[in-house]
């Protein structure tokens, strides 16, 4: 009985510990950004979707887009929040987004139909275990072709990685050099997250 309630104490305490870490993080965004202008980022930054990606698609290709950004999220998850809070929500980010790609928003526990870049509907949820997404939040970049050049998991914490990372894309520097080489290259540091890129592939 006593070890059971000191795994359990471990549990909570672990549990609290996440929690104050997340805390101290959207507090510390918060006050970076209170000199930023800052807009609704479901307004602003993601597009209003019917959820028909081949459609999106042709959309991208004829304003001229690099292609589209599909970002994973679910309720309740507090890294999507502070992203939408301290990233997403920031004006210099939505205006270089909106400009060169179709960001859309995707709950990978929802139940809204999407129709993937292969032409199969599914539910938001069946479509995100489909293209094997099962962390938020995730960003994934596809291309004018409806392929996936690279993908993120977890949360960019700040403005000027997200836009380092779009910069990355736009570049199609995807092609020869891997996401992290390009950051530091860039004076970026621990960027963590899943590096999958075509150059990472190409070496395997």
């Amino acid at each position: 009985m006593d070890r059971i309630n000191r795994k359990e104490k471990r549990h909570h305490l672990t549990a609290w510990f996440s929690a104050v870490s997340v805390l101290l993080m959207l507090n510390t965004i918060t006050a970076r950004a209170t000199d930023i202008e800052l807009r609704d980022p479901r307004q602003y930054f993601f597009i209003q979707s019917f959820g028909d990606m081949p459609e999106e698609l042709q959309t991208a290709r004829s304003q001229h887009k690099q292609g589209i950004l599909l970002f994973f999220e679910a309720d309740g998850c507090p890294y999507c929040a502070a992203m939408l809070k301290g990233v997403l929500s920031q004006k210099k980010v939505q205006d270089w987004y909106r400009e060169r790609f179709l960001s859309i928003a995707v709950d990978i526990r929802g139940d809204v139909e999407i129709k993937d870049f292969d032409q199969i509907t599914l539910p938001e949820k069946v479509f995100a275990e489909h293209r094997r997404v099962f962390l938020t939040p995730t960003l994934s970049f596809i291309d004018l072709d409806g392929v996936e050049v690279y993908r993120h998991t977890g949360m960019v914490k700040t403005a000027e990685e997200l836009l380092l990372m779009g910069e990355y894309i736009a570049g199609k520097h995807y092609f020869d050099t891997e996401y992290k080489v390009y950051a530091e290259m860039r004076g970026l540091q621990n960027t963590g997250g899943a590096l999958v890129t075509p150059a990472k592939k190409s070496t395997n």
